[in-house]
C-alpha cells in the first residue's frame, strides 16, 4: 500500500495539505468470512509541521519532522458481502479498527543539520516525565475495495491513529529555563527550545521561562490515506 500521511497537534491545529508526506506499507490479510477479516500491517509514515503555516503562531517559529514505523493488527468489517464467490459483491465499503505499536523520533533542522529532539530534551523534562519513543496507538478509519479479478483487489482507505502522547512534535508543556537547558543539554537544545529569536526584530527570544510552549491537554494524532493492491490466494475449486 502507498499514499500520504499527515498529523494534527501543537504545530498544526488544522490539517495542512502541503505538509503531507509519503507513506507506504505491506500487509497480510486473513478473511474469516465475507464480512470480517484481520490484517497484520507494517507501515512507514513521515509527518511534519511548522508554525510558519499559521499567522498567529509564526513568531513561536517551531517546526519538526518525524519518521514513524508502525506495526498494527487491524480488523476490517465489510458493509457488503465480499469474496471470490459470484453471488457476492465485487465492491464494498468497509470500516477498520485495531491496535498498533509504533516507533517515532521527532527531529528539527537547524543550519542545515537535522537534530534528534528527544535527545536534546528541549523542554528540560525530568527522566520520569520524558516521553517514550515506543508507543501504542489505536488505528481506525474506513475505505473502499473493488475486486479487479478473482485474485486482484484494489482498495483505498483513510486511517486515523489515536495516540497517547503529546510529543510527536516534541512540543507539549512550558518553556524551560534557558540557562538550565544550556547547562544540562547543551547550546543546540537551548537554541531549538525557543526559536522565536530567529524571527524577532531584536534577535532575542520572545518567550519567558514558564510560558506555555504547547498544550499538554490535547494528544497528538497522525493519519494515513493510501491505495492498496492485494492478491487473493483462493482455494482450488473442483470443476466437477
Amino acid at each position: 500500500m502507498g499514499g500520504g500521511s499527515n498529523y494534527h497537534g501543537d504545530l498544526a491545529y488544522n490539517i495542512v495539505p502541503k505538509e503531507t508526506k509519503f507513506s507506504g506499507g505491506a500487509f497480510v490479510k486473513y478473511n474469516f468470512n465475507e464480512f470480517w477479516s484481520v490484517r497484520p500491517t507494517f507501515s512507514y509514515m513521515q509527518i511534519s509541521g511548522s508554525d510558519q503555516n499559521f499567522k498567529e503562531y509564526e513568531k513561536r517559529n517551531l517546526s519538526f519532522r518525524n519518521n514513524v514505523y508502525e506495526f498494527a493488527n487491524i480488523f476490517e468489517f465489510n458493509f457488503q458481502p465480499f469474496s471470490q464467490r459470484s453471488i457476492h459483491k465485487q465492491t464494498t465499503f468497509y470500516t477498520l479498527l485495531g491496535i498498533g505499536f509504533y516507533k517515532h523520533k521527532p527531529e528539527a533542522e537547524f543550519e542545515g543539520t537535522w537534530y534528534d529532539l528527544h535527545k536534546l530534551n528541549t523542554e528540560n523534562l525530568t527522566a520520569k516525565n520524558r516521553y517514550q519513543l515506543y508507543q501504542i496507538n489505536i488505528p481506525f478509519g474506513a475505505g473502499v475495495k473493488h475486486q479487479l479479478s478473482r485474485n486482484l483487489i484494489l482498495g483505498f482507505e483513510t486511517g486515523w491513529r489515536k495516540t497517547f502522547t503529546d510529543h510527536l512534535d516534541d512540543v507539549s508543556t512550558y518553556y524551560a529555563n534557558p540557562n538550565a537547558l544550556l547547562s544540562n543539554n547543551g547550546s543546540i537544545s537551548q537554541r531549538l527550545s525557543d526559536r522565536s529569536w530567529e524571527v524577532s526584530e531584536t534577535g532575542m527570544p520572545l518567550a519567558n521561562e514558564g510560558d506555555m510552549r504547547g498544550d499538554p491537554n490535547h494528544k497528538d494524532w497522525y493519519f494515513q490515506a493510501a491505495f492498496s493492491i492485494s492478491y487473493r490466494f483462493t482455494p482450488i475449486i473442483c470443476p466437477f
